[in-house]
């Protein structure tokens, strides 16, 4: 069976600082394929920075145009049909692996944010109170904390030898002293860039999950795990991505 190189995409992954690389020719036994600024892999749109930004603007795009919709149908609906409207159409865009574009600017984590404001005024007709307000009505977390919590079953599911094995070379079980007080922390590792280092899954998932409580770590199944993160309502982080979370900023 011959492939057919039209279906073919490529990519290159470098700094913008270093150049542009559209449109670079990759010719292999005799075909030619024209590398592009973002490519769609498995649904996810894939950019040359890894920034994910387009791939956001997508997410929102769909999610604001559905809201509108919904909007539209706002006075025939009861508050249980919101809900359940908004959880098979809004949500479902944003948990769709949220950890593979989690690490975005914080623009395109704000206007995610924004979506999620927009849901709980169509879901109480509220168009007064805060970002803030609304999650506490609604017993939510930001959307950037619920991702957080994906981040943390897939850990535990991890040290727990329950995802694949390569996991086990991104979350490690921790072998320092400090393991005897705190026996269910994993290895912090050493970074040196902040771009390609501490803003990634190897970096973040240690520093979120060491600062849970030994509780909600040392939960007996992954059942109870999620049961125990469900009520966590994030880290105290002063980081650039975590800054924006109030509505007033």
């Amino acid at each position: 069976m011959i492939p057919n190189a039209k279906k073919f995409q490529a990519l290159i992954l470098a700094k913008h600082k270093f150049g542009l690389f559209n449109d670079i020719q990759i010719t292999i036994k005799g075909k030619t394929i024209l590398s592009k600024s973002s490519v769609k892999f498995l649904g996810i749109n894939i950019d040359n920075e890894l920034k994910f930004d387009e791939h956001i603007r997508s997410l929102c795009n769909k999610g604001g145009q559905q809201l509108n919709a919904l909007f539209r149908l706002n006075r025939y609906l009861t508050f249980e049909s919101k809900k359940i409207l908004v959880n098979s159409f809004i949500y479902s865009n944003f948990n769709y692996c949220p950890l593979i574009w989690h690490f975005t600017s914080a623009n395109s984590i704000k206007m995610i944010e924004k979506v999620q404001e927009r849901l709980f005024r169509f879901l109480y007709n509220d168009f007064y109170s805060s970002y803030d307000d609304l999650l506490r009505l609604d017993g939510k977390t930001t959307m950037l904390v619920s991702r957080l919590k994906t981040l943390c079953i897939e850990v535990y599911k991890t040290i727990n030898f329950e995802n694949p094995s390569y996991m086990n070379n991104i979350f490690k079980k921790s072998n320092y002293r400090s393991s005897l007080r705190f026996p269910n922390n994993i290895e912090v590792p050493q970074v040196i860039q902040v771009t390609y280092g501490s803003r990634s899954l190897r970096a973040l998932g240690p520093k979120i999950w060491n600062g849970l409580t030994e509780k909600i770590k040392s939960s007996e199944t992954l059942e109870i795990f999620k049961k125990n993160i469900k009520n966590w309502g994030g880290p105290n982080c002063e980081c650039n991505m975590c800054r924006f979370i109030s509505s007033d900023d």
